[in-house]
């Protein structure tokens, strides 16, 4: 019995540690991710969901803030405030904006699935009623 009580503290110690690792590397991913997302402005290149609405977005630049807010800006000026939260560990990005805002930026609302990304551009899908919906974003 007591050959069995070191061992035991032992395994339940392991595994402690195996969740404290997996939470570091979800807190480096997040930070990451709030890192590459609030260095700079971004702009959409894309957004498809079998019609390409890039056009709706050219006056737009957007900017994600550390206290997760994101702000839509159109011609140098702020027309809409919403939140967003990045996952790194699952590879997501959510975004709301409020009802308020213009429709071509509510449709930016939702989770997004990071299918590639760089520091400087990301490649994001949802799908949105039964609709494969493709996002793509350039940093400024």
């Amino acid at each position: 019995m007591k050959k069995i009580l070191p061992l035991l503290i032992c395994i339940i110690s392991l595994a402690g540690c195996k969740k404290i690792i997996q939470k570091t590397q979800e807190q480096i991913a997040e930070d990451l991710i709030v890192k590459a997302m609030t260095d700079g402005q971004w702009q959409v290149l894309s957004y498809n969901d079998g019609t390409e609405y890039v056009s709706e977005f050219t006056d737009y630049k957007f900017q994600f803030k550390s206290n997760k807010s994101v702000d839509a800006i159109r011609n140098a000026v702020t027309e809409a405030t919403g939140t967003w939260n990045g996952d790194g560990y699952k590879r997501e990005i959510t975004t709301s904006y409020p009802n308020s805002a213009s429709n071509t930026v509510q449709r930016l609302n939702g989770i997004w699935y990071i299918a590639a990304s760089t520091w400087t551009s990301v490649r994001a899908t949802q799908t949105i009623n039964g609709k494969l919906t493709t996002l793509e974003l350039k940093k400024l």
